[in-house]
């Protein structure tokens, strides 16, 4: 069992299933010939793992696990999969307070809506816009911005991941009367056209191939073009390779999305990271407590600390492979507003 690439993206996958998928993981390291997570910084080949099981082993996990409790002893249920980044001084007051355990990852979408152009257009239609979110994970992001940001809006969120779309239906959803939507489905084949005032795309798993736009990327972008009104804007930010940002505003321009302001926020993403370390750090262990495969001796020792290495590489924590990318400048962090030419 290779939990980097043999999961489905249309499982849910129960806490029963995640025991017995992680002692098949944990037996076969007898069988495996070379190591595929550094034991280092967690850095793991774009060969050796696919993004879609690596998500649905995720987001069950997030589900199984419930509420669980930060450093700090704060509750909290694992749903903003984001890395967000400590809120800039120069936009004004933050929406989230300093002990809450997921405050970066709602700052990530919150300063999705800080552009002057986005608020004219959300005042001129007294905050009656359509938003479709492509890559929404759990949903936690739809719903702090339909209840946090924007109060008057509905929201469309689509995610390829079933077991993300669940925890979205299950836990935001009934929450909003009606305002949001959760549908699973592919981002790049969405049919929907001319429907969205708004299309949000916050560290969707897109842009990542450093200095090329590729062909999936090309699909996901053409789809945004579609789902957006004239007029309509694209607010999009991630943590990719700093010499990916210019292909992908060239192709946005080539299909009609003018770039209309970026800004950079990759220092105050590095900072989110290096306060985010001990939730992290605790996060982990309680997840890998839950599971018993990593209790047995020599095998599960060594699974433990290929699966401790990779879950803090993913959360880019300080010390990891993605850590290092955004201190050395490779991946920057940035936040664009791109609108429709017509």
């Amino acid at each position: 069992m290779d939990i980097l690439t043999a999961l489905d993206r249309k499982t849910d996958y129960s806490t029963t299933k995640l025991q017995f998928i992680l002692g098949a993981w944990v037996v076969s390291s007898v069988f495996e010939r070379r190591e595929k997570i550094s034991s280092l910084n967690g850095d793991v080949a774009e060969d050796d793992y696919d993004k879609q099981s690596i998500y649905s082993l995720l987001y069950s996990i997030y589900k199984s696990l419930g509420e669980v409790r930060s450093e700090t002893g704060e509750p909290y249920e694992m749903t903003f999969n984001t890395w967000g980044y400590a809120w800039p001084a120069s936009w004004g007051s933050a929406l989230t307070k300093a002990g809450d355990p997921q405050r970066h990852g709602r700052n990530a979408y919150t300063g999705l809506f800080q552009f002057e152009q986005v608020k004219e257009y959300v005042k001129a239609r007294l905050g009656h816009v359509h938003l479709v979110e492509m890559g929404c994970g759990t949903g936690a992001g739809a719903h702090h911005i339909c209840k946090e940001v924007l109060p008057n809006a509905t929201y469309e969120a689509f995610d390829m991941q079933y077991a993300a779309i669940q925890t979205c239906r299950r836990k935001f959803v009934p929450e909003l009367n009606g305002r949001l939507i959760a549908t699973c489905d592919d981002c790049t084949l969405t049919p929907a056209k001319g429907m969205a005032d708004i299309v949000v795309v916050c560290e969707t798993h897109v842009t990542e191939m450093p200095g090329v736009v590729t062909k999936e990327d090309k699909l996901f972008f053409d789809n945004v073009r579609r789902m957006l009104k004239p007029g309509g804007f694209l607010l999009w930010g991630n943590a990719i390779p700093d010499s990916t940002w210019q292909p992908c505003f060239d192709y946005l321009q080539s299909i009609g999305l003018q770039k209309r302001e970026v800004r950079d926020v990759s220092r105050e993403a590095i900072q989110a990271r290096d306060e985010d370390e001990g939730r992290v750090n605790a996060f982990v262990e309680h997840c890998l407590d839950t599971f018993y495969a990593f209790k047995l001796p020599v095998l599960g020792a060594k699974r433990r600390n290929e699966a401790s290495q990779a879950m803090k590489n993913f959360y880019r924590n300080p010390g990891t492979h993605l850590y290092q990318t955004m201190v050395d400048g490779t991946d920057t962090y940035k936040v664009g507003l791109f609108q429709t030419l017509h």
